[in-house]
């Protein structure tokens, strides 16, 4: 199983969300240990980085090496309709 940390963005996301979205979301956060679910590698200005899609809902995550293990870092969360452009944007600052 691979450590998976969840940053605080992500989780100020999944406070927004009604009930079942987030027991979806944490349920799918918690397969990324065992790179279980609908995950893609991103491409272009988002290369290194891969989204695990949950409904309409997608998590960004990335892999990094921590003290010499491999460890999943969610770094963002949201929507479909807007994730990849904000994201984007926030990591162009």
């Amino acid at each position: 199983m691979i450590p998976v940390r969840i940053q605080q963005e992500v989780l100020d996301y999944l406070k927004l969300l009604a009930p079942q979205p987030r027991h979806a979301l944490k349920v799918a956060i918690k397969g990324l240990a065992q790179e279980k679910g609908d995950i893609k590698a991103l491409c272009d200005e988002l290369e290194g980085f891969n989204r695990l899609r949950v409904g309409s809902n997608r998590v960004i995550f990335e892999y990094q090496l921590i003290d010499e293990k491999r460890t999943i870092t969610c770094v963002f969360a949201g929507p479909r309709k807007w994730i990849y452009e904000v994201f984007h944007n926030r990591i162009s600052e």
